[in-house]
């Protein structure tokens, strides 16, 4: 009897093993962060430069460059101690900041649309050359943005001696900004502007 007992209790014992259904083994989750996107970079890193780019993909990126270089040279008018430095490079400068001058006013925002959404969002064109693309538009709004909040100041401030020198520093540090982005694009190198580089990086679309 115990016998048969213990044969019917081992063959339940089986039974049921057979019947419980086995659950799969948890995964494990990732320790990755969620991306709200798949083009956006999860974090700031320059491409690995294999190779210097051409030539002509190094002087279109320093066209960019030009528009913050001309706002940045009328803002420094307003520096009376710039005068002398300015008055030296007018003969070579002038024929440029005349042409921009004469543009419409509708040319600035048509240059933004069409090259963030012709340039910038389209992988066909090359990382670097988008790179600058947008670094000179960002410098660009910026100086928009301390133009126009600066206009906002009393005017004994805004022409007084407190308006000279600060106009004075934003146009010495916008002017070698410039300077240092666009020899960075003639030797074909990305420009490592604090602040800047990374909010131009996560402006395009990861690859």
């Amino acid at each position: 009897m115990s016998s048969a007992s213990s044969l019917l209790l081992s063959g339940g014992q089986n039974l049921l093993f057979r019947t419980v259904p086995v659950l799969p083994p948890r995964v494990r989750k990732s320790s990755m962060a969620p991306r709200a996107a798949k083009d956006v970079p999860s974090s700031f890193r320059f491409p690995p430069m294999t190779k210097k780019p051409r030539w002509w993909w190094r002087t279109l990126a320093c066209l960019p460059y030009l528009m913050p270089l001309h706002e940045t040279w009328m803002y420094a008018e307003t520096a009376y101690n710039l005068h002398p430095f300015l008055e030296f490079f007018e003969f070579y400068t002038y024929p440029f900041l005349m042409a921009i001058g004469s543009l419409p006013s509708w040319f600035l925002m048509a240059y933004f649309f069409v090259a963030y959404l012709g340039i910038v969002r389209r992988k066909e064109w090359p990382h670097f050359f988008r790179f600058h693309v947008v670094m000179g538009m960002l410098l660009e709004i910026a100086l928009q943005v301390i133009g126009t909040v600066s206009r906002w100041m009393p005017l004994s401030l805004y022409w007084g001696k407190l308006g000279m020198h600060f106009w004075t520093a934003v146009s010495f540090a916008y002017l070698f900004t410039v300077i240092e982005s666009i020899r960075c694009a003639i030797v074909g190198m990305y420009a490592d502007i604090p602040f800047i580089c990374d909010a131009a990086y996560i402006q395009i679309p990861y690859d």
